[in-house]
């Protein structure tokens, strides 16, 4: 039986429900970045190494040692870079393709196994939800299949990552990018949409949108 590894920096795949087929794979878990070491690494060998998310960039040797696999939710090569969900909800996307490539040394420059295609309606947090469903459906099929990748065809256009400064809402904007600016960072892993108001932060969550109005719940917060 091969083994396998599952690396992600956020817990949203980890919490998502899994299936009985899933739960019967020899897979090991990781969660941090100390963990991802070229002698524990070996002591696993694994097939795969997953990375539904992962918040650093991973050594050239392990890389060199082991098929890694990065999921990335854009039409690649069109999104690749930081904050893709959120970037292709601002550029008008209501769906994507969810990638599964292999890992280089250039991200998400990599050949793709397989695509799955999501929705990016309603907030961060279903859409997440969405994302750990078809990593979990992915990682089942490449460990039946053992797909080869095919390279990405195509001009790359790169994604700036986003910083919470650009989580701030800008009342110039419609109310429907008002509203996919709350929702598309609407996660307990993200930090919320917010406006500052004199000494105070208000931060919105659970928007949702009916006609021109936006009903959403707030959180007041006192700067420090």
């Amino acid at each position: 039986m091969n083994n396998y590894i599952v690396a992600a920096s956020k817990k949203w795949f980890f919490e998502y429900p899994k299936s009985p087929e899933y739960e019967k794979l020899s897979i090991v878990n990781i969660k941090s970045k100390n963990e991802l070491n070229l002698d524990y690494l070996s002591e696993i060998n694994p097939r795969y190494i997953f990375f539904p998310h992962w918040s650093w960039k991973v050594e050239e040797e392990i890389l060199k040692n082991f098929e890694c696999v990065a999921f990335h939710t854009a039409p690649l090569p069109y999104g690749r870079g930081g904050s893709p969900i959120q970037n292709l909800i601002i550029n008008g996307y209501e769906k994507s393709p969810l990638c599964a490539l292999q890992m280089t040394d250039e991200f998400d420059a990599g050949p793709i196994y397989m695509k799955h295609e999501i929705s990016l309606k309603g907030s961060l947090d279903e859409i997440l939800c969405r994302l750990a469903f078809s990593c979990e459906k992915i990682i089942l099929e490449m460990s039946q299949a053992e797909p080869s990748p095919v390279a990405q065809k195509g001009k790359p256009f790169i994604f700036n990552r986003l910083k919470e400064k650009d989580n701030e809402l800008d009342f110039n904007l419609s109310i429907e990018e008002i509203y996919n600016r709350i929702r598309m960072v609407d996660s307990s892993e993200y930090n919320k949409s917010f406006i500052k108001l004199g000494n105070y932060k208000i931060e919105f969550s659970k928007a949702r949108q009916h006609n021109d109005q936006i009903f959403a719940e707030i959180k007041i917060i006192k700067n420090k």
